[in-house]
């Protein structure tokens, strides 16, 4: 089932708007497509589904560390807390990140883009991914 829903995923993601958003302060280019707010994945799977993310001509997509994703909130805003320039976000579910908890070897830290929290999930969980790039 998993894998139908990857598929349909990536199918579905081929048609979408091609929209990327340069942070110059980090050196960091963030995806801001529609999949970012219409596919919940297990971390595992947000891992595999941004190093085979091909956007604009880059082919070198990751999934972000928790403090790469504590860049992007707006502490003056709720639902979302997100710094503006973005268009897509699921403001009421937690993002993935590449950053796995000290003492749970399963659990991955993450946030959510409602009030801007950091907490932590079990790798097994569906959450939502958005992915990045170091800008060289």
């Amino acid at each position: 089932m998993r894998y139908l829903l990857l598929f349909s995923l990536l199918f579905s993601f081929s048609f979408a708007e091609i929209t990327m958003i340069k942070d110059t302060k980090t050196n960091l280019l963030w995806e801001d497509t529609p999949h970012v707010r219409e596919a919940k994945i297990t971390q595992p799977r947000a891992k595999i589904y941004c190093s085979e993310l091909r956007l604009g001509d880059f082919e070198d997509w990751r999934l972000p560390t928790i403090q790469e994703l504590l860049t992007i909130i707006d502490y003056r805003r709720t639902s979302p807390a997100l710094i503006k320039v973005f268009n897509y976000v699921e403001d009421e579910s937690f993002y993935w990140s590449q950053t796995v908890m000290a003492d749970e070897s399963d659990a991955f830290w993450g946030v959510n883009f409602k009030r801007g929290a950091s907490s932590k999930a079990s790798e097994y969980y569906d959450r939502y991914a958005r992915c990045v790039r170091s800008i060289k």
